[in-house]
């Protein structure tokens, strides 16, 4: 029996409509139904319902006609969530995850564990970091390709997984039984380098991260650390609170970051008078964004570090999430952020001071780099020295 057909327009109305309930607080101005838009898609609805021979998945349709609306708006750092994506942001922007808890680089069919996240189902397991997924349950990396298999071992927290792997060390495979559950994500962790030089890194700045950076930052210096080096290449940014906070005993008294409105309404964060004086040097990479690169531009323009490595991405904006009534959601830009010297990065980034490259190979096996192999970290070392 054919599948009942349903109007292209109600569908779109209906998710426009919620996205416009969803974010009327922020555009109050913003007139709906907006009259382009509504004609345009009277028109498509009208064609749709004479010509098109095929059925059509309303919830599909819903989820096109949404990210199609927000890709209007010409920002790239907007964007629309189905309910379950804006699941998944929500459990890692809060600074956890639901499954074995590890995290991976992965290609077409290749998944390799870059990070085991401590008291997890893979820890437990003997899950180690450079192991190799092979498979889970009936999926296989060579037969599925490694999305399948990534997403076969995601799961409901309480739920079983077989997991196939080979040990990067011995290549030896071994196929381990886990139950999923909730993980608190390692987001900041440190460890001592040689003449007393303390490494920090800061995956991103989710839920969490200050936190834990504050902590190993006090362990360092509590191990005698007289210099640091701060490593945020490839963070992806997250929460200003999180910024503000983790950058607050590295900074003198002062502002952090401004955030403006298109009204001109500005909220400001500041940093107190307390500073750890120890030299710094900072990581930085063309994959450094939003708070990745406003973290190393705040103690840049304070004097307080030298920037080491290559140019960070520039993002200027900060985005809100807007959960519509479906459960999906929208992430739209609402403010425009500044450094503490009132500059925008948008478009443009911070420059490192001392510019080094990673090969091809080395930026492929960056998680798995041993320091002597790391020729941005050694330039750290030798300028702290």
């Amino acid at each position: 029996m054919r599948e009942k057909r349903v109007s292209v327009l109600t569908a779109c109305v209906m998710c426009l409509m919620a996205l416009a309930v969803g974010v009327a607080g922020s555009y109050a101005a913003f007139a709906w139904p907006n009259r382009a838009v509504q004609s345009k898609l009277h028109e498509i609805d009208d064609i749709t319902n004479r010509v098109f021979v095929g059925d059509i998945d309303q919830e599909k349709l819903a989820d096109y006609a949404a990210t199609g609306y927000v890709a209007g708006l010409e920002d790239k750092w907007s964007y629309y969530m189905t309910a379950e994506e804006y699941e998944e942001y929500s459990l890692s922007s809060e600074g956890k995850t639901c499954g074995i808890g590890v995290s991976v680089v992965s290609s077409d069919k290749e998944i390799r564990v870059s990070e085991v996240y401590d008291d997890s189902p893979a820890e437990k397991a003997g899950v180690q970091k450079g192991d190799y997924i092979l498979g889970a349950d009936d999926k296989t990396t060579e037969k599925d390709g490694a999305s399948e298999v990534i997403s076969a071992v995601a799961g409901e927290e309480g739920t079983e997984v077989s997991v196939t792997i080979r040990k990067g060390e011995t290549g030896e495979q071994k196929t381990l039984a886990m139950t999923r559950a909730m993980v608190v994500q390692r987001i900041s962790w440190g460890e001592m380098l040689e003449d007393q030089i303390g490494y920090l890194r800061i995956a991103s700045f989710h839920a969490g991260a200050a936190e834990q950076f504050k902590a190993a930052l006090d362990g360092l210096i509590e191990q005698g650390a007289r210099a640091l080096i701060i490593d945020v290449r490839r963070n992806g940014g997250g929460r200003v609170t999180e910024l503000s906070e983790a950058l607050d005993p590295l900074l003198p008294e002062g502002t952090v970051m401004t955030l403006r409105t298109r009204e001109g309404k500005e909220t400001v964060y500041s940093s107190d008078a307390e500073m750890i004086d120890l030299p710094i040097a900072v990581l930085i990479d063309e994959r450094s964004i939003s708070a990745g690169e406003f973290f190393p531009a705040a103690l840049q323009e304070y004097g307080r570090a030298t920037l080491i490595g290559t140019h960070t991405t520039g993002k200027g904006r900060a985005q809100q999430t807007f959960k519509l009534s479906d459960g999906s959601a929208v992430n739209l830009s609402e403010e425009e952020y500044f450094t503490p010297k009132g500059v925008s990065l948008a478009g443009k980034g911070i420059a490192p001071d001392i510019e080094v490259n990673l090969t091809e190979e080395q930026r492929k096996n960056f998680y798995f780099l041993e320091p002597e192999e790391d020729p941005q970290l050694q330039k750290a070392i030798e300028v702290l020295k």
